[in-house]
């Protein structure tokens, strides 16, 4: 049976690090075998017009933040209208108490 103590010792702590490896020639080897693909006709990576589609989440995410970035403009426009008008009635407060 433990005695209690003032002071709590803190147990270890596990470190787990799963290693990634990256290998830029196996890389480069997939991208010519379907560029060479492409040419054939035989890669799925290509697009109605028969143009090559890299990036399919870069080009959803466009897509889909393309609506939104409309919504933010307006938003961001219609808050700095409000802070101009903020500003406006703040000064002409402060101009009627110190100089009336």
């Amino acid at each position: 049976m433990a005695l209690p103590s003032l002071f709590k010792i803190p147990g270890h702590k596990k470190f787990e690090f799963k290693a990634r490896y990256y290998d830029a020639d196996k890389e480069e080897l997939e991208l010519r075998i379907e560029k060479a693909k492409r040419e054939v006709g035989a890669s799925k990576a290509v697009d109605e017009n028969g143009k090559y589609v890299q990036n399919i989440k870069g080009q959803m995410k466009r897509y889909i933040d393309k609506p939104i970035r409309s919504v933010r403009s307006k938003a961001k426009r219609n808050s700095n209208y409000r802070l101009l008008i903020i500003l406006v009635i703040l000064s002409m407060i402060a101009y009627f108490m110190f100089y009336r």
